[in-house]
């Protein structure tokens, strides 16, 4: 332990996608708590959540001031909220996943695999982190594998439903129940979310923020060109990134990078990779199809389970001393 206590920890949004993805990982590696409250947002209903085998009361968050008493607090709600608690500077170091919607600002993004524990250690004064989007980290481990060779990257982002929280996926479930049943009736103002595939919302602003992250996370990366898409589909996350060969990087190199790079599960073959396959997964499931151009590389990823993962890996390096 770096500070001879087990911490006082806080989760709000418990109770939402990744919230309460937070809570679980807390129970399964066994992070320790000295207290560990989870708070609901507005839209929360629920009155306990299970976590390593116990029950924990959620309660709804009045003020910032309620987590002057933690030591580490995860910010897993919408964008405006989190920054009404950040202005308001309550007192624990915050880990904001709000910030995966943004190009970088002045807290620190940092990811697991390429950023080392020990800057995290460093940076443990700014009080605030910032988490990148599920997707930037996807492209910026896979770039980062490939080395320097690369000069330009095109990469599409397809996400799922639950990128917009749990709202969106009861959306997308009773248009799909409606349209089904010939019953689907679209307000003017509304996007058709079943059997539909298009940009969401914001969705060149995030792309560019993909992009500013992976510059960010990477030392030296290629320009990176984003497009990002919105599938029918309930859970997971995928991109396809396009790089073309370079003389001082071949395809052939880049299979040898792609299986000893840490994050990433290599499939070799034609074994089908598809969003219900990175349920769960902690890792990036990659395939690589090379062709006269170059490669490109199909990554399938539980974009919920990459958010939770890396804003708990923050908390374990903040708190354990590493060799």
């Amino acid at each position: 332990m770096t500070t001879g206590r087990e911490p006082r920890v806080a989760i709000i949004g418990a109770t939402g996608t990744v919230g309460s993805q937070i809570t679980d990982l807390i129970g399964e590696r066994e992070f320790p708590c000295a207290e560990l409250k989870l708070f609901a947002t507005e839209a929360g209903s629920f009155d306990s959540v299970e976590s390593g085998g116990a029950k924990h009361s959620v309660s709804r968050m009045t003020a910032a001031s309620d987590l002057a008493a933690f030591d580490i607090a995860f910010l897993a709600v919408p964008e405006a909220r989190a920054i009404e608690i950040i202005d308001e500077w309550p007192g624990p170091v915050l880990i904001d996943l709000s910030a995966a919607n943004r190009a970088p600002g002045k807290a620190p993004l940092v990811a697991p695999g390429l950023v080392a524990r020990e800057r995290v250690q460093e940076l443990k004064a700014h009080k605030l982190f910032a988490t990148a989007h599920p997707a930037g980290q996807v492209i910026a481990t896979v770039l980062s594998a490939l080395g320097h060779g690369v000069g330009f990257a095109g990469a599409t982002v397809i996400t799922g439903a639950s990128a917009g929280g749990r709202e969106r996926v009861s959306d997308l479930f009773n248009q799909t129940a409606d349209l089904l049943n010939a019953r689907l009736d679209i307000a003017d103002n509304e996007a058709q979310l079943a059997f539909n595939l298009f940009m969401p919302p914001r969705g060149d602003e995030i792309a560019g923020a993909i992009a500013a992250q992976v510059a960010m996370l990477v030392a030296g990366a290629p320009a990176v060109a984003v497009q990002l898409v919105q599938a029918p589909v309930f859970h997971g996350g995928a991109v396809a990134i396009s790089v073309p060969a370079a003389a001082s990087s071949a395809p052939d190199e880049w299979i040898a990078r792609m299986r000893a790079a840490p994050g990433i599960l290599f499939i070799e073959g034609d074994d089908p990779a598809g969003f219900v396959d990175a349920v769960g997964q902690e890792a990036v499931i990659v395939r690589m199809k090379r062709n006269a151009a170059g490669a490109v590389f199909w990554c399938v990823f539980d974009s919920a389970r990459v958010a939770a993962v890396s804003a708990l890996w923050i908390a374990e390096s903040l708190w354990f001393t590493f060799s």
